[in-house]
Order: structure tokens, then C-alpha cells, then sequence
């Protein structure tokens, strides 16, 4: 199973109380935090609210929803709340309050292990997604209950307290750092992009009665070459299923390569631009494979037609898309006003 150990920081400008009260009333979060889509008592637990048991229904900027139940276990009164999960994710949830100066400061920390087989199965290459999807919901959190109670966001963190504890500098543990490259966002990106771009192809031949099953094939070999050589490039009768693998891998591999890009530069736009950026960078991928590599590889010169321009700007707007999607918008202040 996957384990994560996150930590969230929040520093408002609020009496202490007001913030307490606002995270203590859990059935309450749908109403103002949109991430929580639903919250239900399950058990009622002690007059003091030990042992009651709420489930809570989450999802974030990704296309997915977990869903656990916390057994409440500690509460003390402007000091602590902490409960055990079980469900999508099982671990402990701790809430942590205090006050410095005029601030309340709440530290959030999430030590869990998810039980979703596609999350474990998945984990080693988008680890750091889930982990940065957790930070977007806090984050967004922290905004809308400044927003709740009326009062400045001072400033807020997300720190993977597991990356923090192996490296000697304490910022390496701090989510989405800007001007960082995330090779596993490039790697899931980039198979995704690449993936839509060859359905998009596939489309237009087939809409401009292109034969969709020979012209596949020519590119296959096209692409093979680079690695095979030129004594490819002639017409078989039959499939060959190394030349399909080798042209396969080439395509991903030149995909993840192309992604390590927008995943620097995707969350520092907006939507609007993002995607026109995207545009134009699938534009000049297209100059750089059709006529770049012309120069080693002559025989590319054969795929040169509108289809292939106008899948090279599906695949540069798809990349910009899910780093988007993945990645989330730029960092917000860590000043903001209500």
C-alpha cells in the first residue's frame, strides 16, 4: 500500500475560536469548502464527541473521489482534534491549534496509507500527483475559510513531511515547488497526450478518406527507421510486430521528452493561454519532427500533410491540458485578502 505523511499549515488572521469552531463543525465543510462533497454522522459516539464517526465524500481537481469514515479519538477544545480513517485511505487525520500574535495557526497532518488498488498500483510513477492534488484541495481550503470568517490569509504551506525527513533541507519536502520538473507528471502527461494525439489522428484520416489501416503502418515504419534503419521503410504484406513495438516505444518516449516542458510552465497560465501555448508548442514540435529530424531522417518528409500538423497541435494543446489538470493553477499569494 502507498503511505503518505502530509502536513498543512495555516496562518489566519481570525480569533482563534471562529477557526476552531468553523473545522470542529466537519458537517459543515460542504457549505463552504468545494472539495468536501458530502459529510454524514454515521455514530454518535460520547456526550464529549469521542468515539462519533463521520464519513466524508472528497474530490479534487482530479477525476476521482475518496471516501472514509474518521472515528474521533481526541478532542480538546481549541487544542486538538484528532481521529483514525478507514476506507479509500486509512491512517490518523490531527488537527493542531494555536495562536501566534494576532494569528491562529493550524497544522493539518494526514499520515494514511491508500487501499484503492488503482492508487497502489499506480503510485510509483504518480505519487507526487496524488500528493499535489491533496495540496490544491488544502489549499483551496485555507482560502474559502479566510473567506468563511471574513479574514486575511496570512499564509499557508504543504510540506510531504516523508521527502522533508530524507533530505537535509527542510524546503525539499515543500509541495509544487515552482521551477521544478516533476518527471512522473511528464511521464502520465505525456503517455496521455500522446495517446489522445493518435486517436485524433486516426480520426482525421479516416474523415479525409485516408486508408487508415496502410497510412498507420507507414508511419510505423517511418518511425521504426530512426532505430532499425531505412531498410524498413519498404511496404510489407504483413504486420510487423517489432517494427509496431519499436515505432511505439519511440512515439511515448519522444512524448514523455516533450512533456518535461509544459509540466514547468503549464501551472504559471492561465487556462485561455495555456491551451494557445499548448497550440503553438505542438506547432513547433511539428517543425522540429517534420523538418529537424528530415535532416538525419529524410524519409519523414512523407508524413508532411495537414493531418500530421494539425496532430502535432492536438498533442502540444493536450499536454498543456493535463499539466493543467495534474499540476493545478500557479501558487496563490501567500498574502490574501478576504
Amino acid at each position: 500500500m502507498a503511505e503518505y505523511h502530509l502536513l498543512t499549515i495555516w496562518r489566519i488572521e481570525a480569533p482563534l475560536e471562529k477557526v476552531y469552531a468553523a473545522i470542529a463543525d466537519s458537517l459543515r465543510w460542504p457549505d463552504w469548502w468545494p472539495s468536501v462533497r458530502k459529510v454524514e454522522q454515521t455514530a454518535d459516539g460520547e456526550a464529549d464527541g469521542i468515539d462519533s464517526v463521520r464519513r466524508y465524500a472528497w474530490e479534487g481537481r482530479l477525476p476521482y473521489r475518496v471516501v472514509f469514515e474518521v472515528r474521533a479519538t481526541r478532542i480538546e477544545k481549541l487544542v486538538a482534534i484528532e481521529g483514525t480513517a478507514r476506507g479509500d485511505l486509512d491512517g490518523v487525520g490531527r488537527w493542531k491549534f494555536s495562536r501566534q500574535g494576532k494569528l491562529s495557526v493550524v497544522h493539518y497532518e494526514w499520515h494514511v496509507r491508500s487501499k484503492r488498488w488503482w492508487m497502489n498500483l499506480v503510485a510509483p510513477v504518480a505519487r507526487s500527483i496524488f500528493i499535489r492534488n491533496h495540496a490544491q484541495i488544502m489549499e483551496q481550503g485555507g482560502r474559502a475559510l479566510a473567506r468563511l470568517l471574513k479574514a486575511p490569509l496570512a499564509g499557508q504551506e504543504n510540506i510531504d513531511l516523508m521527502a522533508a525527513a530524507v533530505a537535509p533541507n527542510p524546503a525539499r519536502g515543500r509541495v509544487r515547488q515552482r521551477g521544478r520538473i516533476d518527471p512522473s507528471l511528464a511521464l502520465i502527461v505525456g503517455l496521455g497526450a500522446g495517446v489522445i494525439a493518435t486517436a485524433a489522428q486516426l480520426a482525421l484520416w479516416w474523415l479525409a478518406a485516408m486508408p487508415v489501416l496502410e497510412t498507420l503502418l507507414r508511419d510505423a515504419r517511418l518511425t521504426a527507421a530512426m532505430v532499425l534503419g531505412s531498410g524498413v521503410l519498404p511496404p510489407s504484406s504483413t504486420a510487423q510486430w517489432d517494427i509496431l513495438l519499436v515505432a511505439t516505444l519511440i512515439h511515448f518516449s519522444l512524448s514523455f521528452a516533450y512533456a518535461l516542458i509544459p509540466t514547468h510552465l503549464a501551472s504559471q497560465l492561465r487556462s485561455g493561454p495555456a491551451l494557445l501555448a499548448g497550440a503553438i508548442y505542438g506547432l513547433t514540435i511539428y517543425v522540429v519532427n517534420m523538418y529537424g529530424f528530415t535532416l538525419l531522417f529524410p524519409w519523414f518528409a512523407a508524413a508532411r500533410d495537414w493531418v500530421t500538423l494539425v496532430t502535432h497541435i492536438v498533442f502540444g494543446a493536450a499536454l498543456m491540458a493535463g499539466c493543467r489538470l495534474l499540476a493545478g493553477g500557479s501558487t496563490p499569494p501567500r498574502v490574501e485578502a478576504p
